[in-house]
């Protein structure tokens, strides 16, 4: 798939101002629209349309190096997240985020969901 139809590409990854490593292309936001609308079907005439809120997360997979242990994440907590299209240039902020969880580990990169608490800003 090309990249021209993508609005982010992410290819870097900062977590507090540090880089995080992690698997490319594994970078993904869920729930940016934070809302979603499902219809209710309607017994006769017109359906209707329930909104709700979406939960906002971004998830990677990450790689871990000899000076990291899986604990030093789950204490991540109202921090920044930023990610970055470096072909592009654009960015998206992340600015309160906590850790959500973390997935097996043992099998190369591990799966990492953060909650993003706020709306996320596009630069």
């Amino acid at each position: 798939m090309g990249t021209e139809n993508m609005l982010l590409h992410i290819d870097q990854i900062t977590v507090d101002g540090k880089p995080l490593p992690f698997e490319d292309g594994s970078g993904i936001a869920s729930g940016f629209a934070s809302f979603t609308n499902t219809v209710v079907p309607s017994a006769s005439g017109d359906d209707f349309e329930k909104r709700a809120r979406a939960p906002r997360i971004f998830k990677a997979k990450i790689q871990f190096g000899s000076n990291q242990q899986p604990g030093d994440y789950n204490k991540l907590r109202g921090i920044q997240i930023t990610a970055r299209d470096s072909q592009t240039g654009r960015r998206c902020l992340m600015t309160k985020c906590s850790f959500g969880e973390m997935g097996d580990l043992g099998g190369g990169s591990v799966d990492i969901t953060f909650n993003v608490l706020s709306e996320p800003q596009w630069l």
